[in-house]
């Protein structure tokens, strides 16, 4: 299958209100989905001999606000930082630094408290909350979604 003719795939699905899409030909088989990236299993792509692919660039992280959800009435004085995009979780800024917060840490409003990469992009997620870190709840490297909660803040 064509470099070509999978980036069609990926642009039709982005389009479409479907959520996966598998094509198999005799080339072999190509599974896009939205929640994940390109999957190819015995598939060579086949390209223009002088065709290059431009490296992938890093950019700073751009600092982006997080989302607050209350908690239920049976948790007084309880809130949430959510997550507000769709990426992966970091902990930290790199994997031999300490994590931005533990459980335990004090967080300010504007306080980094993770990363989120989405799209290649490094998301600098500040808390908008002032409190204590009553539980971390993702994993470092899982995917979140949008509005998914990500830490339990006691309020202060």
């Amino acid at each position: 299958m064509k470099l070509e003719d999978i980036l069609t795939l990926i642009d039709r699905l982005e389009e479409s209100s479907i959520n996966k899409l598998v094509v198999e030909s005799e080339d072999g088989l190509v599974e896009i989905s939205k929640e994940t990236n390109v999957v190819m299993q015995n598939a060579p792509v086949t390209n223009q001999p002088n065709t290059q692919l431009a490296p992938a660039t890093t950019s700073a992280p751009t600092p982006v606000h997080s989302g607050v959800a209350l908690a239920p009435a049976e948790e007084a004085g309880i809130a949430y930082i959510t997550s507000p995009i769709v990426g992966t979780f970091y902990s930290s800024s790199n994997p031999a630094s300490e994590p931005f917060v533990k459980v335990g840490s004090f967080v300010e409003e504007g306080q980094v408290v993770c990363i989120l990469e989405a799209m290649k992009l490094m998301n600098e997620i500040e808390s908008e909350l002032n409190g204590e870190i009553v539980d971390i709840l993702v994993k470092n490297e899982d995917m979140v979604e949008f509005g998914q909660k990500i830490f339990k803040v006691r309020i202060k």
